[in-house]
């Protein structure tokens, strides 16, 4: 009888167990098919409370609506483009926790065939999740078609630190790709330090200063012990990107050679890259010297009894060589370019200084031009839905090509959406330019990318390579807008201005 009565319990348990899952199940699908109503608006407020209950569901199946928006490439007429629902649905997969849910991306990184784009952000979101379960589809996505999505996946398995990828990684470490070649040998580094010590300093010494550069990068964290020395020896690269690169590193190493390195770096031929080294050196002394000669002094009398602070100095902001501004933002350099948005919002009133955007924007670039008479090398890039460059790359300032480069702006075309990802890739393909003054009516309206989250993601991943500052001005009245702009010039510790 005891037993009999056991059972029927069990058995009522079960059913009762069964029964509420169902339920539950029923509740998840039911809040899928609401998700999938919002992202179906086309409207961005209800794409992220679409986002959110994908994420709160956190199921195989969420995920699969998210990686339906994912996959959008065509506009639906009088809507926002793609680029502002995939960003949000790129950014919700990375809240994704569930061990199953997660395989969906990684099903859709094995699978889709069609959309190559689609593939690359499936390997940065696994690469994020950093799970050994994934290595195996991202060692077998290094053999993709595209270079991008081989990159993606070789930075993801640097971030996962999958052994068994080493002998493809090996291979791939010799792409023609620059991208592909340095994130696959910054993996190796990664992934077992000691047996790829040899590839990692041959990449060193590799043909492209931006492969150089971000592999630099990786010295404190695969070879703390040597990055002091690889560091000091990059401050006498020919390409300025090592260089400035190695300024940081020996930024966050505590002893007195680091120190007597970022000196020497102080006075380093490119601006750019003494004053990164001032400024690390505040971070790492915390003493507040902004010109090179007065850290000399200051080290020379105080180098034998000085001991370091705890934490992180704080910045102060150093006096360029240069006498001028650019909508309030101090020129620091020698070899910058001017970002300059011809989007038809740049016809509307800019309150505070009485005319149009564009009229103020060429106020602003006719007043730099008239303060320098040279010390300056240039380029211009008028954007909206294309980029239109003055030049292949910069060029020296002078009378001639600072009238050509004013006309060059003031003949541009305003008209249409405006594309920022795409500008800011058109100037990290000149290596010469390290500094770029963003101008803008708001945030990007088309493009690959378009979202902050995105942006600055993208931005943070070419800028290992390129080391560029990123300045942002804010043309615009929208709280939102002036966030998005701020947030890129965040990533890469520029400064941010905003008119109204």
């Amino acid at each position: 009888m005891h037993r009999v009565s056991t059972l029927c319990v069990f058995l009522v348990l079960a059913l009762t167990a069964a029964i509420g899952s169902g339920a539950v199940q029923d509740a998840d699908a039911g809040r899928l098919e609401e998700a999938r109503r919002l992202f179906g608006t086309w409207n961005e407020g209800d794409a992220n409370r679409a986002a959110q209950i994908c994420v709160q569901v956190d199921s195989p199946e969420s995920v699969e609506v998210l990686l339906e928006v994912l996959r959008r490439e065509q506009p639906r007429s009088n809507a926002l483009a793609p680029a502002h629902f995939r960003d949000i649905a790129w950014g919700a997969l990375l809240e994704i926790k569930d061990r199953y849910a997660r395989k969906a991306v990684e099903a859709e990184l094995k699978q889709n065939k069609k959309n190559p784009r689609v593939r690359q952000w499936c390997a940065e979101v696994l690469g994020e999740y950093a799970d050994l379960d994934f290595g195996e589809a991202l060692t077998r996505a290094l053999t993709d078609k595209e270079d991008f999505v081989r990159a993606a996946a070789a930075r993801a398995l640097g971030k996962t630190r999958y052994e068994p990828a080493q002998k493809a990684l090996e291979k791939s470490s010799s792409s023609s790709d620059a991208f592909v070649r340095a994130n696959s040998i910054e993996a190796l580094a990664l992934v077992a330090p000691a047996s790829n010590l040899k590839r990692y300093e041959k990449g060193l010494k590799d043909k492209d200063g931006g492969v150089r550069c971000a592999l630099l990068a990786t010295a404190p964290v695969a070879y703390p012990d040597l990055a002091e020395r690889l560091s000091t020896e990059a401050l006498d690269d020919e390409d300025w990107r090592p260089r400035a690169q190695a300024t940081d590193n020996l930024g966050g190493i505590k002893t007195k050679t680091s120190v007597d390195a970022l000196i020497r770096a102080t006075e380093d031929g490119r601006p750019t890259v003494g004053l990164r080294a001032i400024t690390n050196l505040q971070k790492l002394t915390g003493q507040a010297h902004t010109r090179a000669d007065q850290w000399k002094r200051w080290w020379a009398e105080n180098r034998e009894t000085f001991a370091f602070p705890e934490g992180t100095g704080a910045v102060t902001r150093v006096e360029g060589a240069t006498v001028t501004t650019f909508n309030g933002i101090q020129l620091t350099s020698d070899h910058v370019a001017f970002l300059m948005d011809k989007s038809k919002a740049m016809n509307d009133q800019l309150s505070s200084r009485g005319c149009t955007k564009d009229a103020a924007a060429h106020q602003e670039l006719t007043g730099v031009f008239e303060s320098l008479e040279d010390g300056l090398d240039f380029n211009i890039f008028n954007y909206a839905l294309e980029v239109d460059a003055f030049q292949k790359q910069a060029v020296e300032l002078t009378k001639v090509t600072a009238r050509k480069g004013l006309t060059f702006h003031a003949e541009g075309r305003i008209d249409g959406a405006k594309d920022i990802w795409a500008v800011l890739e058109s100037v990290l393909s000149d290596p010469t330019l390290d500094t770029a003054y963003l101008l803008s009516s708001g945030e990007p309206d088309v493009g690959l990318y378009v979202h902050w989250n995105r942006v600055t993601w993208q931005l943070r991943e070419l800028n290992r390579f390129h080391k560029i500052t990123v300045h942002s001005i804010a043309y615009s009245d929208n709280d939102w807008y002036a966030q998005q702009l701020e947030r890129i010039s965040d990533c890469t510790d520029g400064e941010f201005r905003r008119f109204q």
